[in-house]
């Protein structure tokens, strides 16, 4: 995950915010690609290093709540927020949570445009989030999700055939 944001000395900034943190982060938060490499240096580290480890632990709940505290502090339009808004789409998948899955694998998808054929790293999440919705999958999904929407989501109502 790469959290990049901006930083300004213009007092009046924290205006554009939507809310103040509850931890106290700096408006920028940059992260290393590879998530072995977070050392927990910064508070926005260690927040996310924890997430992670709550991820592994099955306990979602608590680190969907603090990546949706350093997401807060992203800009939309930016590749972190983007990176973020994906990994809760897998953790609400991982909570059986389908309704917030759809509305943030289609937010990730309106952020990136609806692209034809979408990045590899956010196709599982848009492609699946396409298929939940009975949008057209991206043309570069791979052949067991076109199988999948075959199988399961093949008329117009989106009933399954389980």
């Amino acid at each position: 995950i790469v959290l990049a944001g901006c930083q300004t000395s213009d007092p009046n900034f924290s205006a554009f915010l939507d809310r103040e943190s509850s931890f106290n982060l700096p408006e920028q938060v940059v992260l290393p690609r590879d998530p072995e490499q977070i050392t927990g240096k910064s508070q926005a580290e260690q927040m996310v290093s924890n997430a992670i480890e709550l991820g592994k632990l099955k306990r979602y709940g608590e680190a969907e709540r603090l990546l949706r505290e350093v997401r807060s502090l992203q800009y939309r339009e930016s590749e972190a927020y983007r990176a973020i808004t994906n990994v809760l789409a897998i953790i609400s998948l991982k909570r059986g949570d389908l309704e917030v899955f759809k509305r943030l694998g289609g937010e990730i998808d309106m952020l990136l445009g609806k692209p034809l054929k979408v990045p590899a790293k956010h196709l599982a999440v848009i492609s699946l989030a396409r298929v939940m919705s009975g949008s057209p999958i991206p043309i570069n999904a791979p052949e067991r999700l076109r199988k999948f929407q075959r199988n399961y989501f093949s008329n117009k109502s989106n009933t399954r055939k389980l």
